[in-house]
């Protein structure tokens, strides 16, 4: 009764609302009605013994559950985490966009790990989470196997090998940003290290013609906010209505891809033409540049099919490389940056870091070649203990159930369409895993290395940053551990390290914290740093 009284009152209020203001009150009582529809039927396709996080026995209890997901998830993952994970039990975290989370023990995830796609699917989860059928669009692609192949053959066999032409990249971004004159400057963290690192990026991925183009450079992060964006709005309507609100919500991604292919697409459809005509005439006077458009037209040349052929979706394939490769590595050095230069005593870890980059450097004759860029143990433990601490999401190997009857592995079945996974900032803050799991401490990883080296003792470990495991979850785990990560790391640790031997920075009294939104974790846009060019002389 009590309910029902609530309810009338409501129903009046918003009436009243309607009235006096209008369609603007028609507007936002649709949308109530929507978001409240769409999360009560959501929560409904959890199974009734499945506790939750955020949830009361209230009035409107999904979708308040689903606001408390929106601003409260992290303190929602880890008391789900310490209540039911460390028990071995099953809990659920509401969203306001991706729907509720089944979120199973530890335990679990060496056998979500190695399930096959056609039972739990990464990347529907993924594609889903972001709505890219809607923010890139491009099915074709998106289905298509070209960037996976390219990435684990190409991409991979050739990380390393390019790392004098990716030094000079770093070197002349950096200087264009902070000056050569010793002054200090206040910079934007996030968006100087997102063009640096979009030029290192850019000069595998496009070659020497394009990576130092802002222009183009940049649109890959705007681009890569739009998605994000876009995504969060469609989530806020059923399934139906999607199609029709898709073209408004996405009209900033569509601007900003179409900056990037008015590039790429005429540097792609020369790169056919050159390759072509050395193809059939070897004295053409052309070299075929080591890149990941070279490796992509010669992958094109045997195929057949129009999307796996055509100027246009070759470049479209370019806009979604850099989406994911841009902007996760972008994320990886602001938050290192961050934690680094915040960390207890931060001037003994930066001569910690310093003095490893300036020997390395100097036994390799001044070149950062592979093997150089491998024996930075410290500043590779300092990245990585940052990925652990300031990781970007709470749903750690997330997979969408895509079959009928599917149970875990203590007996609960789980609907067709589920997304279940694990907490990544439990694992990550579990006293279990980690001593004093919420400090910073930079050489986590690289201690016990450097205490076997003393010894003349083999290390225990070998954790290094591309290293993944159930504990450590940045680059995912198991049949579906980032591909890219190796590129990843050598980038991020190569810039690093040439901050470190050529530029001051001056430590943060506090860290700027990180945004939660929603379930993930985004770095400070708006966040600056101090930084002035060494003298090097003195």
């Amino acid at each position: 009764m009590f309910a029902y009284v609530q309810s009338s009152l409501l129903y009046h209020v918003l009436l009243l609302l309607v009235v006096i203001f209008g369609p603007v009150s028609l507007l936002f009582l649709f949308l109530f009605s929507v978001a409240s529809l769409k999360a009560t039927k959501e929560h409904a396709t959890i199974p009734a013994s499945v506790p939750w996080m955020g949830t009361r026995n209230e009035f409107l209890a999904s979708i308040r559950a689903n606001v408390r997901g929106l601003l409260q998830s992290a303190a929602l993952y880890t008391e789900g985490y310490r209540k039911y994970s460390k028990a071995g039990l099953v809990y659920a975290v509401p969203t306001w966009t991706r729907g509720p989370q089944i979120v199973v023990p530890p335990s679990m995830g060496p056998w979500i790990a190695a399930i096959p796609d056609e039972i739990l699917n990464a990347k529907d989860c993924t594609y889903d989470n972001v709505q890219f059928k809607y923010t890139v669009g491009h099915p074709e692609i998106l289905s298509n196997d070209m960037i996976d192949l390219l990435i684990k053959r190409e991409l991979t066999r050739t990380t390393g090998t390019m790392n004098h032409e990716l030094v000079a990249e770093i070197d002349d971004s950096l200087e264009s940003m902070f000056g050569s004159d010793g002054l200090w400057r206040k910079v934007g963290i996030f968006d100087s290290l997102t063009r640096t690192v979009g030029r290192v990026s850019s000069r595998v991925f496009v070659g020497s013609e394009l990576c130092s183009n802002m222009e183009y450079v940049m649109s890959a992060s705007d681009f890569a906010r739009a998605v994000s964006v876009s995504g969060y709005i469609l989530h806020m309507f059923p399934k139906f209505m999607r199609p029709a609100i898709s073209w408004l919500a996405t009209m900033p991604n569509r601007r900003h891809s179409g900056i990037a292919m008015k590039h790429l697409q005429p540097l792609i459809a020369q790169r056919i033409m050159d390759m072509k005509a050395k193809a059939s005439d070897p004295t053409h006077p052309w070299e075929e540049p080591d890149d990941f458009i070279t490796w992509m037209v010669r992958e094109s040349f045997k195929r057949e099919t129009f999307h796996e052929t055509s100027v246009y979706h070759l470049a479209y394939r370019i806009v979604l490389l850099n989406f994911g490769g841009i902007t996760t590595t972008s994320i990886m050095v602001v938050n290192a940056v961050l934690d680094i230069w915040s960390a207890p005593a931060a001037a003994n870890v930066i001569t910690a870091l310093r003095e490893e980059a300036e020997r390395v450097l100097q036994e390799h004759k001044g070149q950062w070649s592979k093997a150089a860029v491998a024996k930075l143990h410290r500043l590779d433990s300092a990245i990585r203990e940052s990925a652990r601490v300031s990781a970007i999401g709470g749903n750690a190997l997330a997979r969408r159930v895509k079959v009928d009857g599917f149970t875990l592995p203590n007996g609960l079945a789980v609907a067709k369409g589920s997304t279940i996974g694990v907490s990544m900032d439990g694992i990550h803050f579990d006293e279990a895993y980690y001593d004093h799991p919420y400090v910073y401490d930079p050489f986590r990883f690289s201690r016990p290395r450097e205490e076997a080296a003393l010894a003349e003792q083999k290390a225990r470990t070998n954790e290094d940053l591309v290293t993944t495991s159930v504990h450590w979850l940045p680059f995912s785990h198991g049949l579906h551990a980032c591909p890219g990560r190796f590129f990843a790391a050598n980038n991020v640790k190569i810039i690093l390290a040439q901050l470190l031997l050529n530029y001051e920075i001056q430590p943060f009294t506090n860290r700027p914290p990180n945004v939660a939104i929603g379930d993930m974790s985004v770095v400070p846009v708006t966040a600056t740093m101090m930084i002035r060019k060494r003298d090097l002389k003195a």
